[in-house]
């Protein structure tokens, strides 16, 4: 793994969900709570390395269930602790009711989210059925289609969650096994690049400050709760402005462009089709091939 394409990149082997680790470690995430399930288990199993070998100084906090890992997480996130967890499936579906109180409480949490099938019946592999059931949650989410995404969603989507117009919780969505456990060759930026990039995580809100006591999660009547929603919508609406503003700047360090939508061959196309996840690079080989029989696709 040598230097390759300048003197801030290295190109790496890795799976999709050591990416997204190792992305989490660069960004220093202080504090990890976790319980595990398939196939998003990996991702803490890494990180608690990258603890033991001294990469990075952080706390990984073992619950006792999913919906305990994200009440974790909104305690300490609202400590002012840069705070990651990951989770799949039905681990999602445990953690629901705290989804809704991270959005409300603008406690922007980086969740790696391992995209995959509800039971029942059983599976383990991937759809989008955990992920659709938390898009109405207030939360922001990216999907990545490669390996690289993740790690590149990983690192803009914690600067956009914790943007000071925006303060949402981010869900980074990767394939479950078919990037989570497949190994790709990505470029990984230097820690130091990493860090002078997403700065230090400074929460206007601190649960420790004595000396500036503040409500969390106070009664809310209808008319202030209108008021609170509301609110949460323009910070969904910021995100995009946002967006742009960070792809811009992370550009010029990694020489990717992180489109909020990729497309490909639409200009001139009759038919396109949309997906989200890995399936759109299956979907580029398939229009590269119709495309040599003369389709506009």
């Amino acid at each position: 793994n040598g230097k390759w394409r300048g003197g801030n990149r290295w190109r790496q082997s890795l799976v999709g969900n050591n990416a997204a680790a190792n992305a989490l470690r660069q960004i220093g995430v202080e504090v990890f709570p976790s319980f595990p399930i398939t196939p998003s288990t990996e991702i803490s199993e890494y990180f608690s390395k990258y603890i033991a070998e001294g990469k990075i100084l952080s706390n990984l906090i073992l619950v006792e269930s999913e919906h305990s890992a994200m009440s974790a997480a909104i305690g300490s996130v609202l400590s002012n602790a840069r705070t990651a967890t990951a989770t799949s499936s039905n681990g999602l579906a445990y953690m629901w009711e705290m989804l809704h109180i991270a959005s409300s409480m603008r406690a922007p949490i980086i969740m790696e989210l391992v995209c995959r099938s509800i039971s029942g019946p059983l599976n383990i592999h991937n759809d989008y059925s955990d992920a659709m059931g938390m898009k109405d949650t207030g939360w922001i989410m990216l999907f990545s289609k490669n390996n690289q995404d993740v790690y590149d969603n990983t690192i803009i989507g914690t600067m956009i969650a914790e943007n000071s117009n925006v303060l949402l919780p981010i869900a980074i969505c990767q394939d479950g096994f078919i990037t989570s456990h497949s190994i790709e060759n990505i470029e990984i930026l230097e820690d130091d690049e990493i860090t002078k990039l997403v700065g230090k995580y400074n929460n206007k809100v601190n649960l420790l400050d004595k000396e500036n006591p503040v409500t969390v999660g106070p009664l809310d009547l209808p008319t202030h709760l209108f008021e609170h929603k509301r609110l949460q919508v323009e910070a969904l609406a910021n995100a995009k402005k946002v967006f742009k503003e960070i792809s811009e700047k992370y550009e010029k360090i990694s020489g990717r462009k992180i489109n909020m939508i990729d497309t490909y061959m639409v200009e001139d196309a009759d038919t396109v089709i949309i997906a989200i996840g890995s399936t759109a690079e299956t979907i580029e080989e398939v229009v590269d091939r119709r495309r040599k029989n003369g389709e506009k696709v």
